[in-house]
């Protein structure tokens, strides 16, 4: 108990330092703005330059209401699982938030006029400084505090169930040590998972008193929920966190939402944002104006990868298939052709591999880096796709997945996209459908238009390609 009770006390202390670090960091960005805005000669000032403590009383206001709305996006609270992308947007999206707040009480508040274009400045600055400020405590944190905080994890199931743990493998590095596992059934084959074995769950209670947790983790769904509930409560008795994996083909997705009927309450599979007209006409607005913005500034890059393809080898320089999008509807996807014009000619279709001998000597090139997707920007500008979504299968592979992967043709009920949440997680050719599955309705269901901007920023990022 007195370890549980340190380690809560170093992420108090931490989370405390980034409040700090957030407080310094509004400060200075209001003393850099104002410096750039009124002293900079960037900028005209024909009625010379305000007192910078006219802005002493607005800015505290500010970095309130900035410390409020960063604890809505959780960024008080550590969590080395998360990757600094992420804490970055969030950060993105909450000065945003807190800066438009404050244009339009602007609007409100006559007393005194403030420079709007001081407010954009801070704006700007804001995000540099407080994301720099967070990657040094974030560098802190993993030197001084994370290691002192690690979480000691029991992991209770049966070899087979274990295979989902050690998939995630990389998620535990970060979060805490296996010091142990229980096992749920009498078996031969080994654990996947090194570590220490604590026996069964029969003497659950003593694996407790000498490995003393932090966590225990139960991987086997299928032990009753009678034991599952007396293990619940003895870990209580220890202060012990118990949590349950629950993997999303297990539980059909793991967002859920009550239906009220007159009183009759139904469960049923939480329906995606993109239903509602409002964010279909958001996201479209995105992919249009996205997709326009693509095309006009890579259009250098378009003529001249179309001149290199046309002289590296005979045939087509813009490749069209067919794929499926939302509703199942059948269109015809722009490429940059990367393979002989015969590539299935005898094979029929087949998935790429790799070093794919059909590919030409600039198509390695041009996969490799995704080049060869730039034309579906056209594709996104005529309403074919989205720039981010489930990424289009032919429709030979559609037929052979739907009948074997369940939910598989649940990812259609929004478009197919340029680059998806699968994609931008590594998972590619060559990884299981299953797996992608999982993500493109995780996706789905949790659309947002903040969701889509980061995957377009991690798709910039993105270091495993196709092949």
């Amino acid at each position: 108990m007195i370890a549980i009770l340190n380690k809560k006390r170093l992420n108090v202390f931490f989370s405390s330092l980034l409040m700090l670090g957030d407080f310094a960091a509004i400060f200075l960005a209001l003393f850099l703005s104002y410096e750039i805005r009124f002293h900079s000669n960037l900028f005209p000032t024909p009625l010379g330059a305000p007192s910078i403590e006219n802005y002493f009383l607005p800015v505290l206001w500010i970095a309130l209401l900035l410390v409020l709305v960063m604890n809505t996006y959780s960024l008080y609270r550590p969590d080395p699982t998360k990757k600094f992308i992420d804490h970055g947007f969030s950060i993105f999206k909450s000065v945003s938030v807190t800066m438009l707040f404050v244009l339009a009480g602007t609007f409100f508040y006559r007393e005194r006029t403030y420079s709007r274009s001081l407010i954009f400045i801070t704006w700007v600055n804001l995000i540099i400084l407080i994301t720099f400020s967070r990657y040094l405590l974030s560098v802190f944190y993993k030197k001084r505090i994370l290691p002192k905080t690690r979480k000691r994890i029991i992991i209770i199931g049966k070899p087979e169930s274990m295979d989902i743990i050690k998939s995630h493998e990389r998620y535990f590095k970060r979060y805490g040590d296996i010091v142990g596992i229980l096992a749920t059934r009498k078996v031969l084959q080994d654990y996947p998972i090194s570590a220490k074995h604590l026996g069964s769950i029969e003497n659950f209670e003593e694996a407790l008193d000498e490995a003393k947790p932090d966590e225990v983790i139960l991987s086997d769904l299928e032990i009753p929920k009678k034991k599952v509930i007396a293990m619940i409560l003895e870990a209580e008795k220890r202060m012990v966190s118990f949590k349950i994996v629950a993997d999303l083909f297990d539980v059909l997705i793991q967002q859920f939402e009550i239906e009220n009927i007159d009183g009759l309450n139904l469960i049923r599979i939480k329906e995606s944002p993109l239903n509602h007209v409002y964010n279909r006409f958001l996201k479209r607005g995105v992919d249009f104006f996205g997709s326009l913005s693509g095309i006009i500034f890579f259009s250098p890059l378009l003529a001249i990868v179309a001149l290199i393809v046309k002289i590296d080898s005979k045939g087509k320089v813009i490749f069209s298939q067919e794929r499926v999008t939302e509703g199942g509807r059948i269109f015809k996807v722009y490429k940059f052709r990367t393979m002989r014009p015969d590539a299935e000619a005898k094979t029929g279709p087949v998935f790429t591999r790799e070093d794919d001998e059909r590919c030409t000597r600039i198509g390695k090139f041009l996969r490799c880096y995704n080049v060869d997707e730039l034309p579906q920007l056209f594709n996104v500008l005529k309403g074919d796709m989205s720039l981010v979504g489930p990424r289009p299968e032919r429709p030979y592979f559609v037929d052979q997945f739907k009948d074997g992967i369940p939910r598989y043709m649940s990812r259609h009920h929004i478009k197919a996209g340029m680059t998806g949440w699968a994609q931008v997680n590594g998972l590619r050719q060559g990884t299981p459908i299953e797996e992608r599955i999982k993500y493109d309705l995780y996706y789905a269901e949790n659309w947002s238009i903040w969701f889509d901007l980061k995957v377009i920023l991690m798709s910039l990022f993105a270091l495993k390609n196709a092949y």
